[in-house]
């Protein structure tokens, strides 16, 4: 049984372990498969900012769809 006090903390380390596991091996294999590794050259030689893309590259959005106009009634 482990002793209250020491729950919290233990909880904290074990999702920082996942998390540095994730980032620090299981996402490096991922980046080796060859479609990911093909798509990352490929960005990298185009010179494209992948934090900047997730932003720009997306149409806008509806805020809904076009057949809930008739089904919503606004407040005047």
């Amino acid at each position: 049984m482990i002793h209250p006090r020491l729950a919290g903390p233990l909880r904290l380390a074990a999702c920082v372990g996942i998390v540095a596991l994730t980032w620090l091996v299981v996402l490096p294999q991922v980046g080796r498969l060859p479609p990911i590794a093909r798509h990352v050259r490929a960005m990298e030689e185009a010179e494209v900012n992948p934090a900047a893309m997730v932003y720009t590259e997306l149409e806008r959005l509806p805020l809904r769809p076009d057949w809930a106009h008739d089904q919503i009634m606004l407040w005047p």
